[in-house]
């Protein structure tokens, strides 16, 4: 894992550095909040530790910057502060977890460890209407049943899914999920959107593939 791990006493740091660095992940340490918040918008981490109190921006600050632009990395708070109210104004802010002071650092890896899964799990499931899309294990499940789809058709329905609400042109697809150039003597693009359509209209009473005469296709959720 990638962490950062925001700290201004630094000893306490370095102990968290060196213990996750034991364990084979790679750690960014930050001292203050505005350090801390640069290497969070530069790079991509698996989790971010942020000390609630910092020199310049706090923890909650930064929490609150990264949720606002859309950065979904999950996030821990480190404090002193034992307060209800401080844990209730944390996780309304999109803090994932939040540990108090004192802690073990088996707790705080503990804590990192089920915040990453949870996150990982949310990031590889797709849904819509009653239909869930498992981008593991690649299957399309409604309720307790099976979807069946081909190769092709899964990754065009993952396409679309990626990009819903936008025109997407055979030149695009051809090359996203084909990975080749469009050719205007196949059909194999309208052969495999109208198989994906059947599957997906047996399963559900919407129609969410639409052609766009002209331009390609939109996957809608009306």
């Amino acid at each position: 894992m990638r962490i950062l791990i925001a700290e201004d006493e630094k000893d306490i740091a370095s102990n968290l550095k060196k213990y996750f660095k034991s364990l084979n992940n790679e750690v960014i340490l930050a001292y203050d909040g505005d350090s801390a918040l640069k290497f969070a918008q530069g790079k991509k981490f698996d989790v971010i530790v942020l000390d609630w109190k910092m020199p310049g921006k706090n923890g909650d600050e930064i929490c609150k910057i990264l949720r606002k632009s859309g950065d979904k990395t999950p996030i821990i708070i480190l404090t002193a502060l034992r307060d209800l109210q401080n844990k209730i104004e944390g996780f309304n802010l999109g803090a994932d977890d939040y540990v108090t002071k004192p802690y073990e650092e088996e707790e705080l890896l503990a804590r990192i460890n089920a915040v990453v899964r949870r996150y990982q799990q949310s990031e590889n499931v797709i849904k819509f209407d009653n239909i869930t899309i498992d981008l593991i294990t690649r299957k399309l499940q409604k309720a307790n049943s099976e979807i069946k789809l081909s190769e092709k058709e899964f990754a065009l329905l993952k396409y679309f899914l990626e990009n819903r609400g936008k025109v997407i042109t055979k030149q695009q697809l051809c090359k996203s999920v084909w990975d080749s150039p469009f050719e205007s003597g196949t059909n194999i693009v309208e052969a495999t959107i109208k198989n994906l359509r059947k599957k997906i209209e047996e399963n559900s009473s919407k129609k969410y593939i639409k052609t766009i005469y002209g331009e390609g296709y939109i996957f809608i959720e009306e």
